[in-house]
């Protein structure tokens, strides 16, 4: 994933996650916006409960190696915050990524 394509600013995510569309399932919160760009933009919230910094940013790239295959899936002008609950700690690689697309596609 490239570093346009990420979110990092705290009042962007803290404005994303009050005022906009969100989708949970048991793995993950998803929120979006319209972007006023003409590629989607992602955030990446981890909290501290899933362990140390170690395990926290490999969950993190996990999850940026999910959204880098699938991107040209999801629509190309909104924003997506993405915010990972603990049960993420359980899965696999496998698990973890049909439980985003499941959420994603809305089934």
């Amino acid at each position: 994933m490239k570093k346009i394509e990420m979110i990092k600013s705290h009042d962007e995510f803290t404005e994303i996650i009050k005022n906009n569309f969100y989708r949970k399932n048991k793995n993950f919160n998803v929120y979006k916006r319209a972007s006023k760009y003409n590629y989607p933009h992602f955030g990446i919230a981890v909290s501290k409960k899933l362990g140390n910094s170690v395990n926290r940013n490999f969950l993190k790239r996990r999850m940026r190696m999910i959204m880098d295959a699938w991107k040209k899936d999801l629509s190309n002008n909104e924003d997506y915050i993405i915010i990972m609950k603990e049960n993420v700690n359980n899965l696999t690689f496998k698990e973890m990524e049909d439980s985003f697309l499941e959420l994603m596609k809305g089934k």
